[in-house]
């Protein structure tokens, strides 16, 4: 990382504040869309020149509150975009969760849209392909801020391509921080040491820790009640996002990625789960299930969290944030030490399939007067909720963001968590002044140093900073990185989908606890294929190759 990369958030800070003082900000010579830009026109990034309203309408989280007087159209998140940009946002409905979705779905088959909104990936394909969307991509180029850029430039122009249709940026994408993908093995060191175990490389590794930690009473009772690895119901998900006690890690052992549209051998994209890769890892699953490496209740349990916290067991798939769970687990055993490991393929690689990058999309009604709002908009959001406005500190985020003006999506570095890391390393070290960091920075040095004064007396101090610690230098390991290649929704989907996942889903769990042969996994395969796989891949593929075009 570049000398300077680790004050960018300070600088940013500054960088903002000097953009919203200057007469003007932002200079840039490319016209921008329906900007009503001129050649050497310079503009203000962050303000409307004159107060405008625009339409919108969007979700809410069920059962959010409100300080009292505050309405979804006028509290302190509208106020606060109203007073930086001159943009006040008519709401014309608001809805929550199903409810949201249903009406959402009948204003864009009417197009019946407002001005500007925040949607999913399906529904900006579907404005995009339907030619419901104001191309943005000379807004984009002039009105975006250095903060903005900065942000996307981070995830190597990929949300920027998510937002690409047909060669044109027709959506202000999120995004989202790579390092929640990862998930890493989670193994009671202390476990080890006992037992004189090795550090696991390998899924044959797991195996050798698991059938320990199993026979070998780790714990020290006299008993054999520990187990091997954590699973519950729903353990063969994998939305890219890494959770606790799913088979994540484990797939990407065999380079496989079910439940994600990915490349097969032949370029081709198709379901992971469908691909023969995945059966070698379920065969591997089975053989551990029957051996009693494996949780036997895993397929039953909703939350498997209890079996770590109360020490029964010292060995998981997780996330790198997993140091809440660790926390608790120190609370009932003060010797409990755990360490996260990547493990690799049958080469030595070590793979992962990454977080979609952008999910939600700010869009804009095709023929919109002020394209050029929206990106106003994004960049006094991101501002905010970077925190590199300082008078976005003075806000209430206690307040659920659903009531921002457009809803809520996350803006953010994509390697937030390996920058964070390296500016608290060099913090710690005295490379870097404390005062020099950010707020939340801060915080998070001054819990390490206390922490590190007496280990552990506070856990929460620990469970502060500790993540970007050891865990967050892992992440920095070089790893191949896999994409899902799809991510939103088709029509014979929409028909089909559940009653496939429901084919999976029960295909996966009778062969890994030995209640179907392997060899079933091709039946299942070809069922999939007969009852509507192989119709919604042909529109997949369809789909790829229109936005492509």
């Amino acid at each position: 990382m570049k000398k300077g990369k680790s004050l960018i958030l300070l600088v940013l800070t500054a960088a903002f504040v000097s953009a919203c003082t200057s007469q003007n900000p932002g200079a840039s010579t490319n016209t921008g869309g329906n900007a009503s830009a001129v050649p050497n026109e310079k503009v203000d990034q962050f303000k409307m020149p004159n107060p405008i309203e625009i339409t919108t309408f969007k979700g809410v989280t069920a059962g959010a509150k409100l300080p009292e007087g505050d309405t979804a159209e006028n509290n302190q998140y509208t106020r606060y975009i109203k007073d930086k940009t001159n943009i006040s946002f008519k709401l014309l409905w608001y809805a929550s969760g199903a409810d949201y979705t249903q009406k959402l779905n009948l204003a864009v088959a009417s197009n019946d849209i407002p001005d500007i909104m925040l949607v999913d990936e399906g529904t900006f394909l579907s404005l995009a392909a339907a030619g419901q969307l104001e191309d943005l991509s000379k807004v984009y180029e002039k009105y975006a801020s250095p903060l903005t850029k900065e942000l996307y430039n981070s995830t190597g122009n990929k949300a920027i391509e998510k937002a690409t249709y047909k060669g044109k940026l027709m959506g202000i994408p999120n995004i989202s921080v790579q390092a929640d993908a990862m998930s890493f093995l989670w193994v009671r060191k202390d476990w080890m040491e006992k037992l004189g175990l090795q550090a696991p490389k390998s899924v044959d590794d797991i195996a050798t820790i698991a059938k320990a930690f199993v026979e070998k009473d780790p714990d020290g009772n006299g008993k054999t009640d520990t187990i091997g690895l954590t699973g519950y119901d729903k353990a063969f998900e994998n939305g890219g996002k890494a959770s606790f006690h799913n088979f994540k890690g484990l797939f990407e052992a065999y380079n496989a990625y079910p439940t994600n549209w990915v490349k097969d051998s032949s370029g081709n994209v198709v379901y992971g789960s469908t691909l023969p890769e995945t059966k070698q890892a379920l065969g591997k699953l089975r053989e551990m299930y029957a051996a009693g490496l494996i949780d036997k209740e895993f397929a039953i349990l909703k939350n498997a969290n209890p079996n770590v916290i109360s020490g029964k067991s010292g060995l998981f798939f997780g996330p790198w944030w997993a140091t809440g769970m660790i926390a608790d687990t120190f609370t009932n055993n003060p010797k409990a030490d755990f360490t996260p490991y990547l493990i690799m393929d049958a080469k030595g690689q070590k793979n992962n399939l990454m977080v979609p990058v952008s999910n939600r999309f700010i869009v804009v009604k095709k023929g919109m007067k002020h394209p050029e709002a929206a990106m106003i908009y994004a960049n006094n959001f991101i501002a905010a909720q970077r925190k590199v406005d300082p008078d976005a500190l003075k806000l209430d985020f206690s307040i659920d963001a659903s009531y921002w003006p457009i809803g809520n999506a996350t803006y953010d570095y994509a390697d937030a968590v390996e920058r964070k890391s390296e500016m608290l390393k060099k913090a710690m070290s005295g490379a870097m002044k404390p005062e020099e960091l950010n707020p939340e920075m801060k915080d998070m040095y001054d819990k390490a140093m206390r922490d590190k004064a007496n280990p552990r007396k506070d856990v929460k101090d620990w469970k502060g900073y500790w993540g970007y610690t050891v865990p967050a230098e892992v992440l920095k390991q070089n790893y191949n990185k896999v994409y899902s290649e799809y991510t939103a929704v088709t029509k014979t989907m929409e028909r089909k989908w559940a009653n496939l996942q429901k084919l999976e889903t029960e295909a996966f769990f009778k062969i890994v606890m030995g209640d179907q042969p392997l060899d079933s996994f091709d039946k299942f395969v070809s069922d999939w294929k007969a009852q509507g796989g192989d119709e919604i891949t042909k529109e997949v593929q369809n789909e790829l190759k229109a936005a492509s075009k």
